[in-house]
């Protein structure tokens, strides 16, 4: 059994942000828990060659084109109804010939579109994939219009902030659109089900959360743990933050949580605040320098050393759309966790794991955490159960087989 994925966005091997994750670890877990094989359509950039999606043996065949110059697809979306990501990743007519030939020596029992971006190939592509209709599925990562709405609000940059407000104007108009041309749609967050349902109330949809592996030991130099374990063992407690740093999600919380929460607890424990991601933007970078029991580690080769050192994981995140994977890869490595609510509704996880809105009473839940007041392995139980791989897998197989489902 074969699957095609249409997924325009550049896919990282070995995954490193979270859309990759979500889409490499799905077709993993689909081939070797459930026999079904996938071919993905995906754009690429030097930065992610497609050569080691191929390499990984993930994927039977990676079908890519070139994508768009940034800034003529940019100047191009200011005359435009389409958003600047979908005129980047579309596909040139030439690059499109070729797939569809090879499309045609292969036969899916099921076509998976992934976010609302996909629209532009979905429009070239329909046309022809033969397959019945409730075997194309719309995978949402976002309702991405809401998302774009969320970032305009938390971003100060004055050009930034007309860019996303546009796009979000945009995506409003044409997300639900898109949504509207299935008839079955899955949703990596369990918050937006209704969303999806106010916009296409004909679909079926069903959320299915991300699958992601067990955590396993990475080799890092020696050099690098030394610095780590050499900047914090002077602390008893280690908290723990992490995100792409240039995102304003990200930054937001760091700094809320730094300000707010952290001096609480350090009015208590002997604890460090560990900031780890990629690109820190100026206001993370000043962070760390005015607070010195706030470290920060950019562009780290591997968060697994840091989750392995570290007594607590703060989500503290305000933006509620789709799903936290850094919350999801957190309790995978058993490690406790404290959010603000706003972080578990995508993940279902809202009435398990410790949340709070208020700074002292998130300080207090981080400090009772860290004492051991909260009983986690209660909580890690219900998660297991909740992302165990093999149900989420065989729920994903009965979707693609058209078998019907409890929604």
């Amino acid at each position: 059994m074969k699957i095609l994925i249409v997924s325009p966005i550049p896919v990282s091997y070995p995954p490193r942000d979270g859309y990759s994750l979500v889409v490499v670890y799905r077709s993993y877990f689909l081939k070797k828990l459930a026999n079904i094989d996938s071919d993905i359509i995906i754009t690429e950039r030097p930065e992610y060659p497609t050569k080691n999606l191929i390499d990984s043996g993930i994927f039977n065949n990676v079908f890519s084109y070139k994508i768009n110059s940034k800034w003529k697809s940019l100047i191009k979306s200011f005359f435009s109804k389409e958003i600047y990501t979908m005129i980047r990743h579309d596909i040139n007519s030439e690059d499109f010939k070729k797939i569809i030939s090879n499309l045609g020596k292969n036969k899916y029992e099921a076509v998976i579109f992934d976010y609302s971006g996909s629209y532009p190939l979905y429009k070239k592509l329909i046309k022809h994939i033969n397959i019945d209709d409730d075997r194309i599925i719309y995978w949402s990562h976002n309702i991405d219009y809401i998302d774009f709405k969320n970032i305009t609000i938390e971003t100060n940059n004055l050009f930034k902030k007309l860019f996303y407000y546009t796009t979000y104007k945009k995506l409003k108009k044409i997300e639900p659109a898109y949504i509207k041309e299935f008839n079955k749609i899955i949703s990596v967050s369990n918050h937006e089900i209704k969303i999806l349902k106010e916009i296409n109330p004909k679909a079926s949809i069903y959320w299915i959360p991300p699958v992601l592996p067990e955590p396993e030991s990475v080799n890092i130099e020696e050099r690098y743990l030394s610095e780590i374990e050499g900047k914090v063992k002077s602390y008893k407690y280690k908290i723990l933050f992490t995100g792409d740093l240039r995102r304003s999600s990200n930054t937001l919380p760091a700094i809320w949580f730094t300000t707010k929460v952290f001096p609480i607890i350090k009015s208590k424990l002997n604890a460090c605040f560990i900031i780890v991601g990629k690109s820190p933007s100026k206001e993370i970078i000043d962070l760390a320098k005015n607070n010195k029991d706030v470290l920060l580690f950019p562009n780290a080769p591997s968060l697994a050393p840091f989750y392995e050192l570290s007594d607590l994981v703060v989500v503290p995140l305000f933006n509620p759309a789709g799903i936290k994977l850094k919350l999801i890869e957190a309790l995978k490595y058993k490690k406790k966790v404290v959010a603000r609510p706003e972080a578990l509704l995508g993940a279902g996880l809202e009435d398990i794991v410790p949340s709070a809105m208020e700074p002292e009473e998130f300080a207090k839940k981080c400090i009772d955490a860290l004492e051991s007041k909260i009983d986690y392995n209660t909580i890690w139980q219900k998660f297991d159960e909740m992302y165990d791989s093999e149900k989420i897998v065989e729920k994903i197989k009965q979707l693609i087989l058209n078998v019907r489902q409890n929604v």
